[in-house]
């Protein structure tokens, strides 16, 4: 793993949550190197809090990660307040 972009969390219940990170893998990794990355993750996470039932990695350069979480501002910045 290069590094982690950064995560996103929902919480279903007193203690379920889902985890959504974007990580940044080095160019060089092949699919079974990056695969044995996302199983050592998903321990690690596993371990360190076991209220993550769901771990969704996603395979993101820094720059994706940077323009999406700006988008998703712009529309929580755009909707209506209740």
């Amino acid at each position: 793993m290069h590094h982690a972009n950064g995560v996103l969390t929902v919480q279903l219940g007193p203690r379920q949550i889902v985890a959504a990170l974007s990580v940044e893998f080095q160019d060089a990794l092949n699919t079974t190197q990056i695969e044995h990355c996302v199983n050592r993750i998903e321990a690690a996470i596993g371990h360190a809090f076991p209220d993550v039932v769901t771990l969704f990695v996603k395979p993101q350069s820094a720059e994706t990660w940077r323009r999406r979480i700006e988008r998703l501002k712009a529309v929580a910045e755009d909707a209506p307040d209740d």
